[in-house]
This record gives structure tokens, sequence and C-alpha cells, in this order.
């Protein structure tokens, strides 16, 4: 870990950096003066369990391609000028980002249902907001009692905070998330 000089911990009445000290620790490699100085051994002592904590933990790694998928989207999604528009009056014109509507539907689907929305495409139709999304789902989850949750959600969503009706919400599983 390095060391950040705008980070907020103060060093030790030492000299001694904390994020140092515990880099040191979950390598085992004090230095003599870490060793030695009675304000290194008592935190020492203190971010002992932390750092016993965080060597038993399994060593997490991103799947193959991830880093190139989100970037995908990132620049997709920054690429997007389209916009949706909300209202329209006397006062003006209201418009949303397609980019910031995804990301909010996105957003308003609970993941606590084992089903994770990607990309969505929205579209405005006379009988309302039309979505189509993506989605990969944790393996073992019902997939058609998911994509109704999220089919609720994204509606109450569109509906209660854009104000707009909406005509349909198509989802298209893509994918089954093995956690093991």
């Amino acid at each position: 870990m390095a060391v950040d000089p705008f980070d907020d911990h103060d060093p030790l009445p030492c000299g001694t950096s904390i994020d140092e000290l515990l880099d040191h620790l979950a390598e085992s490699t004090l230095t003599e003066h870490e060793r030695a100085c009675p304000h290194c051994r008592a935190v020492a002592v203190e971010l002992r369990p932390l750092v016993e904590a965080m060597s038993s933990r399994p060593r997490v790694t991103a799947p193959p391609g991830l880093l190139d998928d989100v970037m995908r989207e990132v620049r997709a999604e920054a690429r997007s000028t389209r916009t949706l528009p909300l209202t329209e009056g006397v006062s003006g014109r209201t418009e949303i980002r397609h980019s910031a509507m995804s990301s909010m539907l996105r957003a308003s689907v609970d993941p606590a249902r084992g089903l994770f929305v990607g990309r969505c495409r929205i579209e405005r139709a006379s009988e309302g907001v039309i979505v189509s999304a993506t989605a990969r789902v944790l393996a073992g989850t019902p997939i058609p009692e998911a994509g109704d949750g999220a089919r609720r959600d994204m509606t109450a969503f569109i509906h209660d905070r854009l104000g707009l009706r909406v005509a349909r919400v198509d989802i298209d599983v893509t994918d089954v998330i093995d956690p093991h």
C-alpha cells in the first residue's frame, strides 16, 4: 500500500506512518525501528488481529476480461448524447440522457434477487417507454421471478421518479453467474 501524503492518518509520535507499519506487518517485514519502538509495538499489537484477518481471507481476483468489459461499458455510456424528453410545457422542456436513465434503471433493481441488469436500451413510443435490458443471474436463481421483480422495480422507477408511462420492460438473461 503506497503512503499518500494527503491521507487522514496522523503519524505515530515517533514519525512512523500507520499505513507503512500496517504494510510491514502484513508482509512480516518490520524494520529494526518498528521492532524496538514502544509506539510502533503498541500499534502493532492493536493491528495484529486486522492483519491476521486479512491474511486468512482468500485473495479475490477479478475474472479475465472484467476490466475490458467495464471499460467498454464506460466508453459506450460516455458517447451517448441521446436524450429522452420527460416533460414539455410553457416554461420549457426537460430531458434526460439515455445513459443517465440506463444507469438509474440498473441501480433501481434490487440485487438481492440475484439478477444483475447490464445494458439498457430505452425508447419512447406513443404507448409509453419501452425498455430492453440484458441481465445476468446467479446460479440457482428462479429466472421468471427475478425477472418479474426487476420489471416491477424498473417500472416503478420510471413511473414514480420520472413521471412516465411504461409500455413494457423486456429483460434478456444472457449469462448465469456461478459463484463457486
